[in-house]
């Protein structure tokens, strides 16, 4: 079973760096005749695999929990904020110490104690509709939206929404680039419905 899970979340990532080059010249996206510039974006894209195979799966077992926290806490600058309605995660918290303490307010509090995905006993994946992320980059940041879209994968149902920023305002979901490689670094999180435009 575990398996088969690891080729569903391979697969939805796959899925997504295979839309990159139909979605390099896509109108949410600063695509040009840049090789730096259109690199630049596919790096971005990978990130936003990894996120969605970081998140998937992530509450099948302790032991999974445990290793998805370590990879989507990697995907974040040390420095980052998670904005989720009200509160306010600040910094990435190391797991195992109380940085991760329900109430610390760090994005390992988030994700140990509150994000859906990582719920112990759920097997959901997230899926991302890759013709609505946006990308805008701007030397070592970039202006960055994406959506996922959480199914149990037992069942398929829907179980629910959410994206890394607002649609549409460039400034609520950030990436920097820290020795060379991009990072997740400040998003207001949202729940936007899933829809086919």
């Amino acid at each position: 079973m575990k398996n088969w899970e690891r080729r569903i979340t391979t697969i939805v990532a796959l899925a997504c760096l295979l839309g990159i080059a139909v979605l390099l010249t896509g109108p949410g996206l600063a695509a040009s005749s840049d090789p730096e510039a259109n690199s630049q974006i596919a790096e971005l894209y990978q990130l936003q695999a990894a996120y969605h195979a970081a998140a998937s799966g992530a509450g099948v077992s302790a032991e999974e929990k445990a290793e998805h926290l370590s990879e989507i806490l990697a995907l974040w600058t040390e420095d980052a904020v998670l904005v989720v309605g009200s509160t306010t995660y600040s910094e990435r918290g190391v797991p195992g110490t109380p940085s991760c303490a329900p109430g610390s307010l760090t994005l390992c509090d988030f994700y140990t104690n509150h994000a859906g995905s990582f719920v112990l006993g759920r097997n959901w994946v997230s899926l991302a509709p890759s013709f609505k992320t946006t990308i805008n980059v701007h030397g070592d940041t970039a202006d960055f939206y994406f959506e996922c879209h959480y199914f149990d994968v037992l069942t398929g149902a829907k179980m629910s929404d959410a994206g890394y920023g607002e649609r549409g305002n460039p400034g609520s979901g950030q990436a920097r680039k820290v020795d060379g490689v991009w990072l997740l670094s400040y998003a207001v999180a949202t729940a936007p419905a899933l829809s086919s435009y």
